[in-house]
């Protein structure tokens, strides 16, 4: 059985059909044993021949294993294999077990891995198999000049080139007011500060982050953590520490617990003190191009967050919402001052809106589930402020303008 996307032909002979897979290797995807997460069947063989592109090394990683234990795995196993050759050979139920693998990535100096999952007739109590992630690495690490920071001419390794605005469904084919619960990968550039100031962000490369100013206003010289890879805040996340916090010289600073009525230049960027280790459930969006058209064409754009929800309460969970871009005279910003580096959004049929707490969080472009490889995500706006009740109908959320600031959030990576 392949697990590489694509398009998948049936070609018979006489009454013989083979499956013939044209298609390119993907980036990362998924395996589990049959009928996971209910219990596997008995009497049961499955093969799995996992490949990434050339020039990439496979990596892979288990998210849950639950095979009948027994000396030398001698009754249910699974065995992985590289060229031909046995790597390991799994079975029991907890990483002390001597035949699981723990938590520990396999890695291996090719493209592709084999999976054998074999079970025997006899029928044991329970147990619910597998399920694993695979996905492309490389041996060298990609810097922000985008060129390798090892050279090897007789290794085919890919171009030095970011991947951005890809989630698990481009790859394969405050909570905000009114969302709807996200699933896991489908908005993988979504950090959460979960402390006070709660608030996110958005990943735009394995090192650097792009988020509200506001939100960072006061912690410049401390050490803020981000959580990654999460829908859910109770779930074990991908843990990043700040190296650096760099506000736009621009915006108007109160400190740490002050009240701000200027949310001008509310911009800043975050690196971390380590490269985020990038995956299915964690990748940079892509920063959009310079325009002077409005921020959405016209269009739909996703906003996302752990914000504040209904009754004022904190979500737990991430949730995504659908908004269009409005004219600045058909939003209501009260007495505080809006510029060209501002926009506002909202709905007005079903009060989708950012809250409190989801400040620093992204506006990307196009509309979630409409990306793609010709089209990937990218961040047009950073939540900002907004009225007072969220999802009001009249008045409408306000986002910094992403594309205004480009060449200041180039400049600053790059000196830095």
């Amino acid at each position: 059985m392949s697990v590489m996307a694509g398009k998948v032909l049936i070609i018979c002979l006489l009454w013989v059909c083979v499956s013939v897979c044209e298609c390119e290797p993907a980036m990362f995807g998924e395996v589990s044993s049959p009928q996971y997460p209910q219990p596997y069947p008995a009497d049961t063989l499955e093969e799995w021949d996992l490949e990434v592109p050339q020039g990439y090394q496979i990596q892979l990683t288990f998210n849950h294993l639950d095979i009948e234990p027994s000396p030398n795995c001698y009754h249910d196993s699974l065995i992985v294999m590289s060229d031909k050759k046995v790597l390991r050979k799994f079975c029991g139920q907890n990483s002390t077990d001597r035949f699981h693998p723990g938590d520990k990535p396999i890695v291996v100096s090719g493209n592709r891995l084999q999976l054998i999952f074999l079970t025997d007739d006899s029928k044991p109590k329970s147990h619910m198999g597998f399920t694993a992630s695979y996905q492309a690495v490389v041996r060298y690490t990609c810097s922000e000049d985008q060129k390798w920071t090892a050279d090897d001419s007789k290794d085919n390794i890919p171009p030095c080139v970011p991947v951005c605005g890809m989630n698990t469904e481009v790859s394969f084919g405050g909570r905000v007011f009114g969302g709807k619960p996200a699933r896991l990968g489908q908005i993988p550039w979504q950090l959460l500060q979960r402390l006070s100031p709660r608030g996110s962000a958005s990943l735009i490369s394995d090192y650097w982050a792009l988020t509200a100013a506001q939100l960072v206003d006061g912690y410049e010289s401390t050490s803020m953590t981000w959580l990654g890879g999460i829908t859910e805040e109770d779930k074990p996340p991908v843990i990043m520490e700040t190296e650096k916090i760099i506000i736009h010289p621009n915006y108007l600073r109160v400190g740490q617990h002050g009240f701000t009525s200027n949310f001008v230049n509310d911009i800043a960027l975050i690196k971390m003190s380590a490269r985020v280790p990038l995956g299915p459930n964690i990748r940079p969006v892509c920063l959009p191009n310079k325009t002077h058209e409005p921020v959405m064409e016209g269009t739909m754009g996703t906003i996302s967050g752990f914000g504040r929800f209904e009754r004022g309460l904190k979500s737990k969970i991430l949730r995504y919402g659908h908004v269009q871009e409005y004219t600045l005279d058909k939003c209501d910003s009260g007495d505080l001052p809006v510029t060209e580096n501002m926009f506002c959004a909202g709905d007005d049929v079903k009060s989708v809106d950012s809250c409190k707490g989801d400040s620093g969080g992204p506006l990307f472009f196009p509309m979630l589930g409409y990306g793609s490889k010709e089209q990937p995500y990218e961040v047009r706006g950073i939540v900002s402020w907004g009225p007072e009740r969220c999802g009001n109908t009249v008045s409408k959320g306000f986002y910094t303008k992403v594309q205004n600031y480009l060449d200041w959030i180039r400049e600053t990576m790059e000196n830095n």
